[in-house]
């Protein structure tokens, strides 16, 4: 247990590096572990002010880098100051620890947890966390969600609100998919506050030792980026080679007694974590909200009607990193007005938004491709019974089942239900992302089946039905832009237009499709039709 410093020494240090009298009343109540949002309250002000006030103060202590890592290294170094001062030798014998000391003796790593310098809403999730990690003893809480969704910046609020429930605080990402062996020594070598201590060599006997530490104190260990771990290119959940000791530290931290917390932060869920569920392991996902999304553009000046967010919402689908370089495009070129930005993009997806678009894509399997597919062509809710009838792949409903499952698992795809029935659907990003990939593709097949003159080179002309959204409803004109018909026409008169023409490659169509009329449906599928509907999409 360190000292309490006085509160006049604080002062002191304060004055000397020119903190005025605002800021040291916020840090006082920051120190005591109050959170921003209480401070705001108590002292009258924004919840942007408060964190104005305590910026300075880092900046005045020469404090810099990310993370709420930041108070603590302010605690850390007025403890420092003043054992310095007092001549005292506990706090020496204590700085060669890997952890930051706060105050009460806290140990702290937060690795490269990102700051945290604004923060909005979430009050609900926020409370439910805490009852589940503070109150009810979870030992696992999994915060699930497609990039962008703001799970990362709620676990750093989250941490730093319950920080001081806690004898140790440890941040973990797993971006880079370190072996759970060097992870696992990583973690005993911190908690042994030894620069050498016996690190079992066995995975097995690392966990248990790790386990033993979390028996002994109280930790929560935050683990992001897990995704990172996770198999790609196959059903969600499983893990990759060489990091499956991950899903056995999982199971041993859920199953076994301890007062310790693991959070992990993930776009994808584990297999286990459903098996696992229960009183002690609780899986949360960050709620779409109109909240949030109107702070962020209030903080930009913006403001907007009531139908202007209804649009909005429903184009970004509460992705809250979309919203943000939304935000800054309408105040930068659109002068601060939503509707103009409304009325000038249908849904406007920077470079930024895309790749991580075309990387979640990419971790999907075939099968879950395909299926991604069928449900950006519809744009709409679909039933399992639809899916099926449309696929001409004669899938079982368990294989099906088990490809909307990961889906799931992926954060990508919303169940609704209607009239007594389950319906599936993309979200508006990935639907967007999934319909340009899929007329990109037509596109090159269009091209090879004019180069050839013949279907063989055809594989999604085949299997999915390109007109199936026109058919089932009258579309809005921005629906219409957005079909992959739409899509495939303009990118093919654009290549026309620039070289051969319209002529020759409509007449080699027309001959291919002609040629197709008595063909039968196994040995065609749907390119009979798909044909005849860019054909007459190109004539028009």
């Amino acid at each position: 247990m360190t000292t309490p410093i006085p509160q006049n020494f604080v002062q002191a240090i304060a004055k000397q590096r020119a903190v005025t009298d605002a800021e040291l009343e916020t840090v006082f109540m920051a120190l005591d572990g109050q959170s921003t949002a209480t401070i705001a309250t108590k002292l009258g002000i924004s919840d942007i002010a408060v964190r104005k006030r305590l910026g300075e103060v880092y900046k005045k202590f020469q404090i810099g880098g990310n993370g709420p890592g930041k108070l603590s290294e302010l605690r850390h170094q007025l403890l420092f100051s003043y054992h310095a001062e007092q001549g005292t030798s506990d706090f020496s014998r204590g700085k060669g620890s890997l952890f930051k000391i706060g105050f009460g003796g806290r140990q702290e790593d937060w690795g490269q947890a990102p700051d945290v310098t604004v923060f909005y809403g979430r009050t609900e999730e926020l409370t439910a966390l805490k009852q589940s990690i503070v109150s009810d003893n979870c030992r696992l809480v999994a915060l699930l969600g497609s990039p962008g969704s703001g799970k990362t910046t709620l676990s750093v609020q989250l941490a730093s609100q319950v920080q001081n429930e806690f004898d140790a605080v440890i941040w973990r990402s797993l971006r880079s998919a370190t072996a759970p062996s060097d992870f696992l020594t990583d973690l005993i070598q911190l908690f042994s506050n030894q620069q050498k201590p016996d690190v079992p060599i066995d995975l097995n006997g690392k966990i248990s030792r790790l386990v033993e530490y979390l028996r002994s104190q109280r930790c929560l260990l935050i683990l992001d980026d897990f995704e990172a771990i996770l198999r790609p290119e196959e059903l969600a959940g499983h893990y990759r080679e060489g990091c499956e000791g991950y899903r056995d530290l999982i199971v041993r931290l859920c199953e076994v007694n301890h007062n310790s917390c693991l959070v992990l932060v993930s776009s994808e869920e584990p297999t286990e974590l459903t098996l696992l569920a229960g009183e002690k392991v609780r899986s949360f996902k960050p709620a779409i909200s109109a909240e949030i999304a109107r702070e962020i553009f209030q903080e930009k000046g913006l403001s907007a009607s009531d139908r202007e967010w209804e649009i909005l919402l429903a184009r970004y689908g509460g992705n809250l990193l979309a919203l943000k370089i939304v935000a800054t495009t309408i105040h930068e070129f659109f002068e601060g007005n939503v509707l103009k930005f409304l009325e000038a993009t249908a849904l406007f997806i920077e470079e930024h938004i895309s790749n991580l678009l075309a990387q979640q894509f990419a971790r999907m399997s075939s099968s879950e491709q395909e299926i991604a597919y069928w449900l950006a062509i519809a744009q709409s809710p679909v039933s399992l019974g639809t899916l099926r009838e449309e696929m001409l792949v004669n899938s079982s409903v368990s294989d099906l089942l088990k490809n909307l499952d990961s889906l799931g698992r992926r954060s990508l795809i919303d169940k609704i239900s209607q009239d007594a029935e389950t319906l599936f659907m993309l979200g508006p990003l990935i639907v967007h992302y999934a319909i340009d990939r899929l007329a990109d593709r037509i596109r090159a097949e269009v091209l090879e089946t004019i180069k050839t003159q013949g279907i063989e080179r055809m594989r999604l002309l085949k299997t999915h039905n390109l007109s199936i959204s026109i058919a089932k409803q009258k579309q809005s004109k921005e629906r219409r832009s957005n079909s992959i018909l739409e899509l495939v026409k303009n990118r093919l008169q654009v290549l026309f237009l620039k070289t051969t023409g319209f002529e020759e490659p409509l007449k080699i169509l027309t001959k291919v499709a002609s040629d197709m009329e008595h063909k039968s449906t196994l040995e065609v599928g749907y390119a009979k039709e798909n044909l005849a509907q860019i054909i007459a999409e190109l004539q028009c």
